[in-house]
C-alpha cells in the first residue's frame, strides 16, 4: 500500500476514474475541507481491487483523504473478506470493522462529520425497498452521532425516465423532505447537512 501525500494530486488524477460519482465526492471533499481532523463513518467497505467506477472505492478515497488531513475512518462491512481487502489497503487513520452495520452504528456515540452508508447492494433498481429499508435503519441506529453539520450521504441512487427517485437513498430522501432538510448532493449520491429540527 502507497499513502498519496498531496491530496490535491491525488484525487484530480482519481477524480478522472469516478464516472457519477465524481461531481459528488468533490463536493464531499470541499465541505470535509472545512473541518478539522474529521470523522468520517461509512458502511460498506472496499470489496474490489481498484473499481472506481463500478463501485466508488471510497474507502480509499476517505483513507487518502485522512491520511493527508488527519482526522479518522471507520469503515464497517459484514463480509469478512472485504474487510481483509480493506485492512491490508488502508492506513493507520483507518479502522475496518467486520460487523452488521446497524448493530454497530447503535453502538456509537459522538461525533460523525461524514457518515456515508453504502452497505447495501442494488441489483434491481426497480425493487429498491430491502436497500432502501436498509439505509434507513442506518440513518436511525445512528443516531447519537448525527450533530448539527454532519454530512450524510446515500450512494447507488438513480431517477427513471419517468421521473421516479429509485436506490439506495430513496426513504431517506423522503424523510428529508417531510423534515424540511434541501439536499446538499442531488445526484447518484444523494445527501444532506443536518440540520437541528425546529
Amino acid at each position: 500500500m502507497t499513502q498519496a501525500t498531496d491530496w490535491t494530486t491525488y484525487f484530480s488524477e482519481i477524480k478522472l476514474k469516478l464516472g457519477a460519482r465524481a461531481n459528488g465526492f468533490q463536493k464531499i471533499f470541499d465541505h470535509l475541507n472545512g473541518v478539522q481532523n474529521p470523522i468520517i463513518i461509512e458502511t460498506g467497505t472496499y470489496r474490489e481491487e481498484n473499481n472506481y467506477t463500478g463501485d466508488g472505492c471510497s474507502t480509499l478515497l476517505f483513507d487518502t483523504y485522512v491520511s493527508c488531513h488527519g482526522g479518522q475512518l471507520i469503515s464497517i462491512d459484514i463480509d469478512p473478506e472485504a474487510c481483509e481487502l480493506a485492512a491490508a489497503s488502508t492506513g493507520n487513520n483507518t479502522e475496518v470493522i467486520e460487523s452488521d452495520s446497524v448493530e454497530f452504528l447503535g453502538t456509537l456515540e459522538g461525533r460523525c462529520d461524514l457518515l456515508y452508508l453504502d452497505s447495501y447492494n442494488i441489483s434491481d433498481w426497480n425493487n429498491d425497498w430491502a436497500p432502501a429499508a436498509h439505509h434507513l435503519k442506518e440513518l436511525f441506529a445512528a443516531k447519537n452521532i448525527i450533530n448539527p453539520g454532519t454530512l450524510i450521504i446515500v450512494d447507488d441512487n438513480i431517477t427513471s425516465p419517468q421521473g421516479q427517485r429509485l436506490g439506495k437513498g430513496r426513504l431517506i430522501h423522503e424523510l428529508m423532505e417531510s423534515l424540511g432538510i434541501p439536499c446538499f448532493i442531488d445526484a447518484y449520491q444523494v445527501g444532506w447537512v443536518w440540520e437541528e429540527l425546529q
